[in-house]
Formats: structure tokens, C-alpha cells, sequence
């Protein structure tokens, strides 16, 4: 039987999403047999709508780090990380939307990894990446067995909660988040302080993006690309980061004129270097991001959704979306989530010495 939330958020996907118009061809991706429900309910949609689908299920190591598959990050030699796919980068080029639904098995598949091993990948896969990027596209999740308990979460409830965090007015929350923007792009500094937090970045001409469920779902967040040579201060987050299974904990990054210059992690120091040293846009910010999902309310270990999280801010090192003016060039983007909620230590954000936001909470909405 199939669940009615996977036909309605299988419409948001298609017909909200990406917005499918007659003959697209649509790269549909998943990298378990457990999100089929959903995936079936997608693939039909796009067939009703006119559509071409060509999905792929299962494994696929051609598209970066989202078809990082455990065989072959395991066993490919150095010559075969280092080899890009003509025919899947060909293939992405002939289509006009992208739907990827993620639900593993196992989150920590790559966890026996050598981190530089997943960043020579990475690099790899960067132009089939950069394709996609180009390309009417949406990322989601499902509520597996898998991604519940590493939320800490029975099944039932982490279900509930997904579809809670996805089935929402979108159009309510784009007004709000409008609201967000206006006051941000007003602004040309940015500060971000907490006990264990200082960090200024630089929005000064730079376009704010606005996220209502066009391209993450669940989604809920605006953000800058700030200015490339201007980051300084320091900043300690308060989750881990998980590099295809290599999870990274305690991380702190002190930055001065836009670039990292230290950093240390609690928890796999070896990772965070990888990470760092993907090349030299990966010590940079591509992104300065902000929560404001009002559903999405705990840390569930899967970024999809903590970034989401109204009361955090997301600090990126890697590389910059196009849209919100960023020059950053990076294989790596990694949103690490700093929380500002009371509830986890406090904080504020301000603009141009305004606070904005204390302890979580908006002041001017």
C-alpha cells in the first residue's frame, strides 16, 4: 500500500521542485533499495507529467559524493579515483532536471576510508557536479531505518518527523524568508558571537538565496557567499561533520583575511586535514547559511536537515554557489552547523553591530 505522504511529496519533487515541464529528461538517483516507495511514486509522477526518466539505483561512483559507494572507494587503484566517466558526464549534460533521494543502509560505509582517498574522488567527479549544478535539480532524504537511529529517533517517530519537516506551506515559509533577506541585504557585515564564537564575513554586494523547497527537501535556509579575502575571527561548532562516513567532531576554524589559517578537531584531526586540503578553495567560505525551518527542531546527524534548523547558522568552507554571487572554486562544501538556540549555549547574529537574532530567535520578524 502506498503511503499517501510519499504521493504528495513525490508532487512537491516533480511538479514544485523542479517544476517538470513535457519532454524533460530527468536524472532520477537513489542509493538504496528502501527509499523505492518514494522512488516509484517520483518516477510515475515524472511519466504523468510528460517526462523522460533515466534513474539509476543503487551504485553509481561517478557523480561525487553522492554515488561514493564503499566497493569501489575500497578497491579502485589511484588511476581509477583519478578517471571521470565520459559517459555519465555526457549524459548529465543531455539532461534538464536532476532528483536524487538518499537513503542508506549504512551511514558510515566509507567510515574505513582514507579521507584523501575521498577527496581525490571528489576532485574527480567535481565536473559532472558542476553539471548538475546547472540543471533544474532537487536532493532528498528517506526516512529509513538507518538515518532514524542515527537521529537518536524509533522509526515511527523519525518518519513523522520527516514528513513533518517536508509537508509544509512552502509559500508561507518563502514570504518569511523574504522578510530575512531584505533585512540581511540592507546590511554589510555580518557577526556571528558566542562563548566559544567570534567570526565576521563580509555580505557587502552579495546576493541573499532564498530556500523553499526548490532544490533540498525537507528545505528552510537563506544564504550569502561572503567575501573571499574578508573572514576573520574564529568560530566553534557545535555538531560533527560526516565526510562520507568519516565523522568529524569538535571542529574549531580560526580564519584571518578569508582564510582559514588553523583549525582542530576533537574527533578525527586526520579528516578535517584531508578536508581542508582538497585544494585551495577548500579553506575558504562558500557559504554563509542560516536556518529557518520552524519544523526541524533537533540534530538528527544528516545535514539535510540540521542545516535547516532555525536557530542555527551554517558557516561553509568550499565552494560557492553562482546564484548568490560567490567566486570561491572548491570540490568541497561542507555545512558544519553552529547552534545559537538557548537551549545550546546562546549566541546572536548581527548586521553592522545589530543584533538580528539572539539565543535563536528573530527580533525583527
Amino acid at each position: 500500500m502506498v503511503d499517501s505522504r510519499d504521493t504528495r511529496l513525490a508532487d512537491i519533487l516533480v511538479n514544485y521542485s523542479i517544476e517538470l515541464n513535457k519532454d524533460d529528461n530527468v536524472c532520477l538517483l537513489t542509493d538504496s533499495t528502501q527509499t523505492l516507495p518514494l522512488f516509484l511514486e517520483v518516477y510515475k509522477k515524472i511519466i504523468i507529467g510528460g517526462g523522460y526518466p533515466y534513474p539509476h539505483i543503487f551504485l553509481d561512483p561517478h557523480i561525487g559524493s553522492e554515488g561514493m559507494d564503499p566497493q569501489f572507494m575500497k578497491y579502485a587503484s589511484a588511476e581509477q579515483l583519478r578517471h571521470l566517466s565520459p559517459l555519465r558526464l555526457k549524459e548529465m549534460q543531455a539532461m534538464d532536471a536532476y532528483i536524487r533521494i538518499g537513503g542508506p543502509a549504512n551511514k558510515q560505509e566509507l567510515s574505513g576510508i582514507d579521507p584523501r582517498r575521498i577527496s581525490m574522488r571528489r576532485k574527480t567527479t567535481k565536473t559532472i557536479l558542476d553539471e548538475r549544478l546547472r540543471k533544474k535539480w532537487v536532493v532528498t532524504r528517506y526516512p529509513t531505518p538507518s538515518l532514524a537511529q542515527a537521529a537518536g529517533m524509533s522509526t515511527e517517530d523519525f518518519v513523522n518527523f520527516f514528513y513533518n519537516a517536508c509537508l509544509i506551506d512552502w509559500e508561507k515559509q518563502e514570504k518569511k524568508q523574504e522578510a530575512i533577506r531584505k533585512r540581511f541585504e540592507s546590511g554589510k557585515i555580518v557577526r556571528v558571537l558566542a562563548d566559544d564564537t567570534d567570526l565576521k564575513v563580509s555580505i557587502e554586494g552579495r546576493k541573499c538565496t532564498k530556500c523553499y523547497g526548490k532544490r533540498n527537501m525537507p528545505d528552510g535556509e537563506i544564504y550569502f557567499a561572503p567575501n573571499e579575502t574578508y573572514t576573520t575571527g574564529y568560530i566553534k561548532y557545535t555538531y560533527p561533520y560526516n565526510m562520507q562516513g568519516q565523522v568529524i567532531s569538535g571542529i574549531s576554524l580560526k580564519f584571518e583575511k578569508g582564510k582559514v589559517v588553523d583549525s582542530s578537531a576533537e574527533i578525527n584531526q586526520k579528516a578535517l586535514d584531508a578536508l581542508l586540503d582538497t585544494d585551495d578553495g577548500a579553506r575558504r567560505l562558500g557559504e554563509f547559511g542560516i536556518g529557518t525551518n520552524e519544523g526541524i527542531t533537533q540534530f538528527t546527524s544528516e545535514t539535510l536537515f540540521d542545516e535547516k534548523i532555525e536557530g542555527t547558522v551554517h558557516i561553509t568552507p568550499g565552494n560557492a554557489y553562482e546564484d548568490s554571487g560567490g567566486l570561491n572554486k572548491s570540490a568541497i562544501h561542507a555545512d558544519i552547523v553552529k547552534d545559537l538556540r538557548k537551549e545550546k549555549g546562546g549566541g546572536e547574529i548581527q548586521i553592522d553591530s545589530e543584533t538580528v537574532q539572539k539565543d535563536g530567535k528573530w527580533v525583527f520578524l
